[in-house]
């Protein structure tokens, strides 16, 4: 496209006139002479056309050197194609989005589409120029930047692209855009570039979440200079069906558990498209194949199945439990990993606040013997009584969890030791009983957010009950946990729904947490601590209610577990339902599986620094571990846990440390390889919010359209000065063999 930024200076191409004026002046008729001598001097026919066809040169070239000077002081300009490069324009900054989900690791193709973002990228690259800068994030669960801020120095660049971990865990590509335009509004540069490269998947972009996009909406809006966002789909095109076969998340009956105890491990093997198959599902224990028990299954076409594997450990230590597949084209659903942590008798610590002479009439005389029964020597739980009178906050080095069974109230030195015990990750289980105190234990309660999940109303008792007898209702135990107490449970649940209760303290919920927003969050997600009801009487009124209290948990309990005020102690429930309690609360301070994102956490012993310690990442990259906790219970941090997998703990300079094992659970929802629809597409790119394109080369092409026009004028004069210095030698040398002619004529 061309353009002059001044048409009347076209008017100077009047001056084209003169040198055809002088042309014509110098072909003037005179009156001839003939002088005999003269003859001798008359040029041939071909001379003279030789030096009229030499003249009329001369004439076109200065011709030509009046109208390029004309046209240059027009100021001529143009865009796009060949001329962009006559024009450096404004550096841009650049920042790429490469979506590290499983699904970009399809292997249907000769390239997965992630290998084909990281090609691109670097195709990319080689059409920057100097000024440019480029950033780099690695969209997942949580969006991992890569170079940030936005750098000049594309060998780093390049440098950090060939270090960037294979996909895994699913993608959120919104926050990311977030984050890249709050990565250029830093830059200098005045064109801006977004570039995202994923696999034309519809799950990564959250089209249902509208909040989302309106936020970026409002992000893009207050840029001081609006990035232009592009779209790159990669490796999905032209994929009639891709038929998958995927593994779900694990669940596990207790990630803490003793040797010996067995272990439920369940969880659904799903087949995407394709047509009814059996598939063989193999079950692993830190990487070994049990043969003995690997399953076949039916899968229908888009269908699934659910299996279950059961599994005893001998001996103390962290194992990983695995799930897996045989190999198709989507390596990363193909195994499900899990980390149970094996230990001798848990130390669980028995507060009893209504001693008695009489052992048997104590309040932890019955959760004693189911706990720790005299009768076995390795029992699954080592507990421990102390008076409430006698609990001191040197009684919380140790225990796992503390039972607080009819405490009247608690001293603020006791209060102050058990909320540090909780937040540290300890358990913590409240039975009252007839000796509690409401107003001094509902000061505890804060609203909710304090150490007591339910505040204490009154005493209800079963003769003002409108049912009879009152019971736990079946079908509030839903929790995982709870379920094995359900009527339609094996075992009928150890007859848990048969307990019949003569008195229960009524608990007043509070209000429920409203979502917290995942991009306020610090680690990306979740909700506010919320309170939990774990089981119902058929009255209505809570009877187990829990919730989580910073790194613990806190389990509060509508009434004591003797004999006072239910048949509990009477029913085969009472040593399974404390087992339970013990394991869920010991379990969730080892925090073996977490969500990615969440930090990972252990124990180690006093006396130890954190710096003998390394966590070592799924792609066997050595982390450094942080201090976190306190003298009393010291422990190591790490807080990085955007890539998902398994995570291992080393000290490496013990020989006899056994390596401790966490699993970064993600997403399994990206197994759902539907692609983008046209109406999404649409959706997505409205309002010029996005540009399509498939190539670097369609990319480059279109930024060029969008280049500031390259002025042709310095091109004009340099073209005008060649042509004075060609119509010099032309001159001269048309006089030079003039002469040499008439010379040689003469002669």
């Amino acid at each position: 496209m061309f353009g002059f930024l001044n048409l009347a200076m076209l008017a100077g191409l009047a001056g084209l006139a003169l040198p055809i004026l002088a042309h014509l002046l110098s072909k003037r008729k005179f009156d001839v002479v003939h002088w005999g001598a003269m003859q001798f001097l008359e040029l041939g026919r071909r001379t003279r056309r030789r030096i009229r066809l030499e003249e009329l040169l001369l004439l076109l070239l200065r011709l030509g050197v009046i109208l390029a000077i004309v046209l240059a002081f027009a100021r001529p300009w143009a865009r796009g194609g060949l001329f962009a490069n006559l024009s450096s324009g404004p550096s841009r900054d650049v920042v790429y989005i490469i979506d590290g989900s499983y699904s970009m690791g399809w292997e249907g193709r000769h390239v997965t589409p992630h290998a084909a973002a990281i090609q691109w990228v670097h195709e990319s690259l080689e059409r920057l120029r100097g000024g440019d800068t480029v950033g780099v994030l690695d969209a997942r669960d949580q969006v991992r930047p890569v170079v940030d801020p936005p750098t000049s120095d594309l060998d780093l660049v390049r440098a950090e692209l060939s270090r960037l971990p294979g996909p895994a865990g699913t993608s959120r590509l919104a926050p990311a855009l977030r984050q890249a335009v709050q990565m250029l509004s830093a830059g200098t540069n005045l064109r801006r570039d977004v570039v995202v490269l994923t696999d034309g998947q519809a799950l990564p972009w959250t089209l249902a979440d509208q909040a989302t996009w309106t936020r970026l909406d409002a992000v893009l809006k207050d840029a001081a200079v609006r990035p232009t966002l592009w779209m790159v789909h990669l490796g999905s095109q032209g994929e009639v069906e891709r038929v998958n076969f995927s593994v779900d998340r694990l669940e596990l009956s207790r990630e803490l558990t003793v040797p010996e105890f067995t272990v439920r491990v369940q969880t659904k093997v799903r087949q995407s498209g394709g047509v009814a198959t059996r598939r063989k599902v193999y079950f692993e224990i830190n990487g070994q194949r049990l043969d003995d028990k690997t399953l076949s299954v039916n899968l229908p076409p888009n269908g699934e199945a659910a299996v279950q594997f059961e599994h005893q450990f001998p001996q103390v230590g962290s194992y990983l439990i695995s799930v897996s597949l045989d190999p198709d084209h989507l390596p990363g659903d193909n195994r499900s990993d899990a980390a149970v942590l094996i230990e001798e008798g848990l130390p669980v610590l028995l507060v009893d606040g209504d001693p008695q002479a009489d052992p048997v009439r104590s309040e932890t005389f019955f959760a004693r013997s189911a706990l720790t029964p005299q009768s076995v020597s390795s029992p699954w739980v080592k507990a421990r009584v102390v008076t409430a009178a006698a609990f001191q906050p040197d009684d919380l080095q140790g225990p796992a969890v503390v039972f607080l069974c009819n405490v009247p109230k608690l001293t603020p030195q006791q209060t102050e030791a058990l909320q540090a015990f909780v937040a540290g990750g300890g358990g913590l289980v409240i039975a009252p009983g007839d000796r509690t105190d409401p107003a001094a234990w509902n000061q505890l309660h804060a609203g909710g957010a304090g150490l007591l999940p339910a505040a204490f109303d009154v005493v209800a008792a079963e003769e003002d009950a409108p049912m009879r007898p009152v019971v736990v209702a079946n079908e509030s135990l839903l929790l995982p946990g709870m379920t094995m107490f359900r009527d339609d449970a094996p075992e009928g649940g150890f007859e848990f729904t048969r307990v019949r209760f003569a008195r229960w303290w009524r608990l007043t919920l509070p209000a429920v947490a409203e979502p917290q927003d995942p991009a306020d969050s610090e680690h990306g997600g979740g909700t506010r601590p919320t309170t939990h009801v774990a089981a119902r009487l058929n009255t209505g009124d809570p009877w187990i209610v829990l919730r989580s209290y910073d790194r613990g948990h806190v389990v509060q309990l509508a009434g004591p577990v003797d004999d006072a005020w239910s048949t509990l102690p009477g029913r085969r429930a009472l040593a399974p339902f404390l087992h339970e309690l013990v394991f869920f609360l010991a379990g969730h301070r080892r925090g073996r599986n977490v969500e990615s994102g969440a930090p990972l956490l252990l124990d180690i012993p006093r006396g130890d620094r954190a710096e003998q310690y390394l966590f070592r990442s799924p792609t066997d990259q050595q982390l450094p571990a942080a201090p976190a906790g306190d003298e009393l219970h010291p422990a190591i941090r790490l807080s990085d846990t955007s890539l998902p997998g398994v995570y291992r703990v080393e000290k490496p300079d013990d020989p006899a440390w056994k390596e401790q094992l966490f699993v970064v659970n993600f997403d399994r929802e990206e197994s759902d390889l539907t692609p983008l629809t046209a109406a999404e597409l649409e959706k997505l790119t409205e309002g010029d919010r996005f540009r399509v394109v498939e190539t670097v080369s369609r990319m480059t092409e279109l930024q060029a359209q969008d280049a500031p026009r390259a002025e042709l004028w310095a091109a004009l004069l340099c073209f005008v000065l060649g042509l004075l210095v060609f119509e010099v030698f032309l001159t001269r040398r048309l006089v030079q063999r003039g002469h040499e002619t008439v010379t040689d004529d003469v002669v």
